[in-house]
């Protein structure tokens, strides 16, 4: 089971796929590398790429904190980069859904020459207060958790189920309230010049601000999902592994 060391705190992650470019998949608040399999991402893109499953920390089999300080968007940016370091990897496509897609614009920050080409789903950098019904379950533990999201209608699959569960909810709520970095993150995100494409369902309820995003850097695509909000473009996976394989394996003519 591998794990890569970030100044003591352990990273998991897994391969799977093809020997084609390296693609790391950085999963969403709650949730972990298995996700991105258990709603077929993984079985969807195989055959192009090298598929690298990260648990962000605390998440999954990550090491797990209690300080908001150890969840920087640029110190969960270079456990991104120990995994790479740790595979040999020099540089790698990235695809990030929600909270995969903040640590994607903490790699613009950190480590903007190790990125081939990026993916940005139902996420935006500019500062946003951590609040709502997602943490106030959160903070009550994971039956709370789990109450709130089988109210919404949503079937969860039974080994989804038993995660939310098993999950160390104080360390995920902590990782909401990380201190903003969005005075450096938001400069290094318009100067980022790798070809990098942002999705998003139009009904998302940050659609106006990552819509901002491709007005800041013009050079960024932007993809919107009609009808869908944040959850159901997460889970539109037929869709949206149509549109970013085609974007990942598209020929660009030379650095943008």
């Amino acid at each position: 089971m591998p794990f890569a060391n970030n100044n003591g705190f352990r990273i998991h992650y897994q391969v799977s796929g093809s020997s084609g470019p390296a693609l790391i998949l950085q999963h969403g608040l709650t949730m972990s590398g298995e996700d991105w399999k258990r709603l077929n991402y993984v079985k969807k893109i195989a055959n192009n790429f090298l598929v690298i499953l990260i648990d962000a920390r605390g998440h999954g089999l990550s090491d797990k904190s209690y300080d908001p300080n150890d969840y920087r968007l640029s110190t969960r940016a270079m456990d991104v980069v120990t995994v790479m370091d740790h595979m040999g990897i020099d540089k790698t496509h990235y695809w990030g859904f929600s909270m995969g897609a903040s640590i994607g614009y903490g790699l613009m920050l950190k480590a903007p020459n190790r990125i081939d080409r990026m993916v940005l789903g139902g996420q935006q950098p500019y500062e946003v207060s951590a609040g709502g019904p997602i943490h106030k379950a959160l903070k009550q533990g994971p039956q709370a958790f789990l109450k709130l999201i089988e109210s919404s209608g949503v079937v969860l699959a039974p080994e989804r189920r038993d995660e939310i569960l098993a999950m160390d909810t104080e360390a995920v709520s902590t990782a909401t309230t990380y201190p903003d970095e969005s005075d450096v993150i938001v400069p290094a995100m318009r100067n980022f010049n790798r070809p990098t494409l942002i999705y998003s369902g139009d009904l998302d309820h940050n659609y106006e601000l990552i819509s901002s995003v491709s007005k800041d850097n013009p050079k960024f695509e932007m993809i919107s999902l009609k009808g869908l909000d944040h959850i159901g473009s997460w889970a539109s996976v037929n869709k949206v592994t149509d549109i970013a394989t085609e974007f990942l394996t598209r020929q660009f003519d030379e650095l943008r």
